[in-house]
């Protein structure tokens, strides 16, 4: 998770005095940013929900549904090398 927090973090920091983004209270809002993204994503990182449908597996499936619709080579490519999510 700290690589996650680490991109939010560079991100506020590199375009802090912009007009959007101000350095003033860059921990508080980027820890209000990393809080609300771990809720939304959280069932990810939880290993008992890995085999349920919004862990870990089931999002590489999901993901591979959509790869598959959209990129059918580099899917075909995944299946024929045998690389599992």
């Amino acid at each position: 998770m700290n690589e996650i927090l680490a991109v939010i973090y560079y991100c506020f920091w590199r375009f802090g005095n912009e007009a959007i983004i101000s350095t003033e209270y860059l921990e508080s809002d980027v820890f209000f940013c990393f809080s609300n993204l771990m809720s939304e994503v959280k069932d990810g990182f939880l290993r008992d929900l890995d085999k349920e449908q919004n862990g870990i597996d089931g999002k590489c499936k999901q993901m591979l549904r959509v790869l598959q619709l959209v990129d059918e080579p580099v899917y075909r490519k995944l299946e024929h090398d045998k690389v599992n999510p």
